[in-house]
């Protein structure tokens, strides 16, 4: 090949080549600031704790939830205030104006050695109180299932965040507890199932000859149901049968007999 003009040759190979340098620096950099922009994935939590405190956990037997179309980002922003009480009173309250520290954990948190869907963990008063209820229902000829305890407030976090991406923000704040807000972080709270509800989170529990003998007899060992039917507008969350709230026989004596939520009874003493 013979070039007639090497000079004008060698300059326009030149200029060439600082042009594909240009290009691809260029490249690098949007490839760069475009990466750097994505948000980080959600981990699946632990197989301990696969779903909220306050919507139907995962089981044996468990239906898997289809994601709606309203697929939202969670928000778990803190706006209410920090509980005013000792976060180890039996009594304390936790809901969705009354938040829990987020390094808060129980000092005297135990294993429950009870027939249970997976390993978990309450408070050791609590959990020597739900041996005896778990007892009485095995003399009814019933069988009780611990199916969620004590959870961290990080493990709420992320339970929170997948509720939200299931249902969208509206029906997960009905069914979920954001992060400091779940009684599950007292270590006083358990959610129990049976195997009539394939070993689920269900509202017809409720119904269950094992929901019935929860509902009449949790309060002879200091358990309430902790959000009851049509008190939405009260506690904030949808009715649960399976979830308990341990708070002494003496309280809950009183808020079953007079059928009230625990809200109605801490602002009536």
């Amino acid at each position: 090949m013979h070039i007639q003009n090497k000079k004008r040759f060698i300059l326009m190979t030149g200029a060439l080549g600082v042009l594909i340098i240009i290009i691809l620096v260029v490249t690098v950099l949007f490839l760069g600031r475009f990466f750097s922009k994505q948000e980080p994935v959600q981990t699946t939590p632990k197989a301990t704790e696969t779903t909220s405190s306050q919507t139907a956990q995962s089981s044996p037997a468990a239906t898997t939830t289809t994601a709606a179309a309203d697929n939202q980002t969670a928000d778990t922003s803190t706006t209410t205030a920090p509980s005013t009480a000792d976060p180890s009173d039996v009594l304390v309250l936790v809901n969705k104006t009354t938040n829990l520290d987020q390094n808060y954990v129980p000092a005297d948190l135990v294993w429950v050695d009870l027939a249970g869907v997976r390993d978990t963990q309450m408070r050791s008063v609590a959990a020597t109180a739900l041996g005896e209820l778990f007892s009485a229902a095995t003399k009814q000829g019933l069988t009780l299932y611990c199916c969620s305890g004590y959870r961290s407030y990080a493990t709420q976090k992320e339970l929170y965040a997948q509720n939200v991406s299931a249902l969208g923000q509206s029906e997960a704040d009905l069914v979920s507890a954001k992060p400091g807000q779940s009684e599950h972080q007292t270590g006083l709270a358990m959610d129990v199932t049976a195997e009539s509800v394939g070993f689920d989170l269900l509202e017809s529990f409720g119904d269950t000859k094992e929901g019935q003998f929860v509902k009449n007899n949790a309060y002879l060992y200091g358990f309430i149901i902790r959000y009851p039917n049509d008190k939405t507008s009260i506690t904030g969350y949808s009715y649960e049968p399976w979830h308990l709230r341990y708070v002494g026989k003496d309280v809950a004596k009183v808020i079953h007999d007079k059928d009230i939520t625990f809200e109605e009874y801490l602002q009536s003493n």
